[in-house]
């Protein structure tokens, strides 16, 4: 089941957006992306929070249309977003889309939910906005990326060392190539074909498709 979590930052419009909302199948928010959601076009069917940052007009539009509303306490050691993954993943989701994870008036949320990407290996994570997409990749192990020849594609390790490393179908190629935490080497590289694969022997990487 292909699950849409709205959080409570901004969300450009574009195709990787688009794509998610016209295949999820049932929709979280966590706290304020509920407003997110509505606008939208889209109910959640639950809503997790504290609500320190949902209106209460928008709490009564989404209660009025049988969301289920389940509030949390404020003083808790998981964010509203990580809440969110959780109970997607206890209603069976396969798939889940984040929504509405970057922006916002505190760029510290925008990192937590990326690093959050890392800490579901169980299940498909992808956070979407507007033309991009980004996933973790955990060694040993391989990604195929499915769009169209002249697309980005960015690798990010997130753990100090990201080993063993190999591309086909990227312009500028890795063969058993490390990259290194904080050093931004693997940013923009391009598709050589609508079809490319990444192989990582161990470590964590971002990757970060943009269609063109």
């Amino acid at each position: 089941m292909h699950v849409l979590i709205f959080a409570g930052g901004t969300l450009q419009p574009g195709s990787a957006v688009y794509r998610a909302l016209a295949t999820g199948q049932l929709i979280i928010a966590a706290d304020s992306g509920a407003s997110t959601a509505l606008a939208w076009g889209k109910t959640p069917a639950y809503v997790v929070g504290d609500f320190d940052s949902l209106a209460p007009n928008i709490r009564a539009e989404l209660e009025q249309a049988g969301c289920e509303m389940l509030p949390v306490n404020q003083e808790k050691d998981e964010t509203d977003t990580e809440l969110a993954l959780q109970l997607a993943i206890d209603k069976g989701a396969t798939r889940i889309s984040l929504l509405g994870a970057l922006g916002g008036d505190r760029f510290e949320h925008s990192i937590a939910n990326i690093l959050l990407l890392a800490d579901f290996p169980t299940v498909l994570l992808e956070l979407v906005d507007g033309k991009s997409c980004g996933w973790v990749l955990h060694g040993p192990g391989n990604t195929h990326i499915h769009g169209k020849k002249g697309d980005l594609l960015s690798l990010f390790p997130l753990t100090t060392d990201a080993r063993d490393i190999s591309t086909v179908n990227l312009y500028y190629p890795l063969n058993h190539s490390t990259l290194k935490f904080g050093k931004p080497r693997g940013i923009s590289n391009v598709l050589l074909e609508d079809e490319a694969t990444v192989e990582i022997g161990s470590g964590i990487v971002l990757l970060v498709h943009t269609t063109v």
